[in-house]
């Protein structure tokens, strides 16, 4: 309700039939807290719902337009693309000026800094991406990291104190015990110490980056439209095993984690624990890679690989979800919801009372509105 909508008091009270237009006394003259309609109250001001992170787009205070998430995708297909042809561009020109840094043939060498480049800032580049098309498209680049409007790295950071050690004994463990690749300690030459260090610093954004592509954008896009989660969930799934090349056992894996992130991102409300488990299993294979003979590739995936990564995936994932429940005070299958403020109310909460309603007295103030969605 606006401020212009007060409580009737005992003064404003008038004779029946005499209209409230009459002339009054220059001592009754309402004051600006005081104005009132003669014949209507105005519209009262409604406050942001809380929404669901594939909902995020109704949070914003302005009409839904249809054609948005087409805006979204259109900006980030072709942003990526210009973002791609860059790098490759500035990577050909350097290799140019200094041949030592030229791509291997295989380019997927760990120990090539420049192979390290190419074939994680590719990825990452997905990131920015997913950014600028959200920011033209909604207005709101930070609806794209969580409910809150933000990146929430005390989250990241409190879960990371267990997935990173579990993940680097899983997987580190899992490569020694089933040899597939014999390691071995390679010359600390500069080639080798850089792409150590590009593997170190680039990983990460490299995972974040199919995490916004493949979880972010399209729960988004679809959720503008459609109130389930699922769309945005399955439809980009084929997309994600398409990007990966592995057999059917591989792709088993990375159905499996596609749907878990979907879902652990629309529980959580943000992105923040699927980039942390995405990270954390990435990391810690890459910087096993300088110390395998072979260069990286993706193909033929044992059966008992399964054992050492989807399992211990979902294990960890259920584990988060019950721990994220319990410490926002959700429901197993509740949502987290928000309204895109960086200081907004709790995960089930309700949206936060209208800039209006706070200056109110608690009798005058209006009903905190019921989330949806």
């Amino acid at each position: 309700m606006s401020t212009s909508n007060t409580v009737r008091t005992a003064d404003a009270v008038t004779a029946p039939g005499v209209r409230t237009s009459a002339v009054r006394p220059a001592d009754a003259l309402p004051t600006a807290d005081a104005v009132t309609t003669p014949y209507a109250d105005p519209v009262p001001t409604a406050p942001r719902m809380a929404q669901p992170f594939h909902r995020a787009a109704r949070a914003i205070p302005r009409p839904h337009y249809w054609w948005r998430p087409l805006v979204a995708l259109a900006v980030f297909a072709v942003s990526y693309v210009l973002m791609v042809l860059a790098l490759v561009i500035g990577v050909f020109l350097l290799t140019l000026a200094q041949p030592s840094l030229a791509l291997s043939e295989s380019m997927g060498d760990p120990r090539n800094p420049m192979d390290m480049v190419v074939g994680l800032g590719v990825i990452a580049l997905m990131m920015p991406a997913v950014l600028l098309a959200t920011r033209v498209a909604y207005g709101r680049v930070g609806m794209a990291n969580s409910v809150r409007g933000r990146f929430r790295w005390a989250l990241l950071g409190r879960a990371a104190m267990v997935i990173v050690p579990l993940y680097l004994l899983l997987n580190v463990g899992g490569t020694v015990l089933m040899g597939t690749t014999p390691l071995e300690m390679p010359a600390l030459t500069a080639p080798v110490i850089a792409a150590a260090v590009i593997i170190v610093l680039v990983v990460p954004l490299q995972a974040a980056g199919e995490e916004y592509a493949f979880r972010a954008l399209p729960l988004q896009v679809f959720g503008t439209w459609l109130r389930s989660p699922v769309w945005g969930i399955l439809i980009p799934v084929p997309l994600f095993m398409v990007s990966h090349g592995y057999d059917w056992v591989g792709q088993i894996d990375i159905a499996l984690f596609a749907i878990t992130m979907g879902l652990l991102a629309w529980k959580t409300g943000g992105l923040e624990l699927p980039i942390l488990l995405h990270v954390a299993n990435n990391w810690t294979l890459f910087l096993l890679a300088p110390f395998m003979s072979e260069p990286l590739a993706q193909g033929a995936v044992p059966p008992i690989a399964l054992l050492f990564s989807t399992v211990p995936m979902l294990l960890m994932t259920a584990g988060l979800w019950w721990w994220y429940s319990r410490r926002e005070g959700l429901r197993i299958w509740e949502p987290t919801r928000g309204t895109l403020h960086r200081h907004g109310s709790r995960s089930a909460g309700v949206a936060p009372a209208p800039a209006a309603d706070q200056h109110r007295s608690p009798e005058h103030r209006e009903p905190a509105a019921v989330p949806v969605g």
